[in-house]
């Protein structure tokens, strides 16, 4: 790690405060000297270091920044995060860590963006991600479960992502089955859960779970207006975007621990707006509609059909759209 890496730690440790450019100097073990060049840095780089005679040097609490340094002192103690690679731009965060995976990557890498030119949702849709709007990051898991636990693992992280907002934001958001989170009827959150099979012991090998919140306003396209919002129209709270990535990451993690309890499926049912509703099931062999009734303990949805049937829908298979 560098000085200026080392000074960055140690100012997001201790943001909001003033810091004597002796105590960080000592703390660090170098000079004061390297501390002042360390800081000019920053400052050049745009994070907001006030510095005055006999108090020090203090990064405000507004720096909304992202960087590993931001970032893993928010994590657990506990975390099985051990490496985090922040980008200004990449095309998808998770195409970048599956790449990392395939690499041997082990468990517990993170990689975040403030941008994506290429963000994916399910089915091949797009993921709209403009710079510095929202969240948008990655997680390798390498779990010992079987390849249909990928389904739980996405409904894991819709609950971990709306227990983070309420944290945060005082919000109490809803999940669309299987992947998205909205608030009053808007997306503000989507998920996309990637993983790769060991076909010679039937398990996964990894699962990277891709997760894209909006955070700030933009001017979305027109196409967009009416279907996504973010945290920022329903909240006046200062939204630290270091803070809400940690705390989906810290949620997330329990309930990964704890995936075969699937535990988090009550709050997950709790907080769909589909059940009880009309839905459309559209796949590639049909569409039709059917009442969505029940998330099953393998995440899957029950629909009720006109026949008094009732059928499974897959997650992988099908996009499930209100009607009306």
């Amino acid at each position: 790690m560098t000085t200026k890496e080392r000074v960055l730690a140690f100012l997001e440790e201790h943001k909001g405060n003033n810091i004597s450019g002796a105590q960080i100097a000592s703390s660090l073990g170098v000079s004061r000297a390297s501390v002042w060049k360390a800081v000019e840095v920053l400052r050049n780089e745009g994070y907001p270091i006030d510095a005055a005679s006999k108090k020090g040097y203090c990064l405000q609490n507004r720096s909304d920044i992202l960087s590993k340094e931001s970032i893993f002192p928010l994590l657990a103690k506990d975390t099985h995060i051990h490496t985090i690679d922040v980008y200004k731009e990449v095309d998808s965060t998770n195409t970048v860590i599956k790449q990392l995976a395939n690499a041997g990557a082990p468990d517990g890498v993170l990689v975040v963006s403030e941008h994506q030119t290429a963000g994916r949702g399910r089915l091949g849709r797009q993921f709209y991600s403009p710079k510095e709007g929202g969240v948008y990051f990655s997680v390798l898991f390498r779990l010992s479960y079987p390849a249909e636990v990928t389904t739980l693992v996405t409904s894991a992280a819709a609950v971990a992502v709306c227990r983070a907002i309420r944290s945060i934001c005082g919000i109490e958001a809803q999940i669309k089955w299987v992947n998205d989170v909205y608030i009053d009827g808007k997306k503000v959150c989507g998920i996309l859960t990637e993983a790769s099979m060991n076909f010679e012991n039937q398990t996964l090998d990894y699962v990277v779970v891709g997760i894209g919140v909006n955070v700030a306003s933009q001017e979305y396209p027109s196409e967009l207006q009416s279907i996504i919002t973010a945290l920022d129209q329903h909240t006046d709270r200062h939204i630290d975007r270091s803070l809400l990535i940690a705390t989906i990451v810290n949620e997330l993690e329990v309930f990964c621990k704890e995936l075969a309890s699937r535990s988090f499926l009550k709050e997950y049912r709790a907080r769909s707006f589909l059940l009880g509703q009309t839905v459309r099931v559209i796949s590639s062999a049909q569409t039709y509609e059917a009442k969505a009734i029940e998330i099953d303990d393998d995440g899957h949805l029950i629909v009720l059909l006109d026949d008094g049937t009732t059928k499974v829908v897959g997650s992988g298979e099908v996009s499930v759209r209100p009607v009306g």
